[in-house]
């Protein structure tokens, strides 16, 4: 899971990396053209209060329109499905990861709360232990093993869940 969890958040960092390149470059571009907009309205205001005369003088008619259409806002390149879809994706699973996480270390955590009252000696049924678990030559101990072991099959064995019956003694 740790493994898993660190993948899919390099791959959300790279994701979330490229997407604030993408975003700064385009805040840049909008706060150029904004600066260009408040120059062209502080002009416009300015010749707003002369003489009507003086501002036909004044202004040449090419000035305006040339200005104007450089102070255009770009269109925003739209965002493609593909890396949507990615992004999404990468989101939902680092939530789910996350979430698997943190609840697998509250159980862990809760376990080790729980202090042992009472010890008892036990023997260990070979038969019916999962695959998962390790057995101890003398049956008395078990372990969660690295994998799955081959075991010979058994009706009595539990395949679906790391278990074992034991009995008291």
């Amino acid at each position: 899971l740790q493994e898993q969890e660190g993948i899919l958040l390099a791959q959300l960092d790279h994701a979330h990396g490229e997407l604030a390149k993408e975003r700064h470059e385009y805040v840049s571009s909008v706060s150029e053209r904004k600066s260009l907009l408040d120059t062209l309205i502080a002009e416009i205001e300015k010749k707003r209060d002369q003489p009507v005369v003086e501002f036909l003088m004044s202004s040449s008619p090419s000035r305006f329109p040339f200005s104007c259409e450089v102070a255009k806002a770009p269109i925003p390149e739209p965002v493609s499905l593909e890396l949507q879809r990615t992004v999404k994706s990468l989101s939902e699973i680092s939530q789910l990861v996350v979430a698997v996480v943190d609840k697998f270390k509250g159980k862990a955590t809760r376990r080790r709360a729980i202090p042992c009252c009472v010890a008892v000696k036990v023997t260990l049924d070979p038969e019916t232990a999962s695959p998962y678990l390790i057995l101890s030559k003398d049956r008395k101990t078990v372990w969660l093993g690295d994998g799955q072991q081959n075991l010979p099959d058994s009706p009595k064995r539990f395949m679906g869940s790391p278990s074992v019956l034991g009995s008291q003694g």
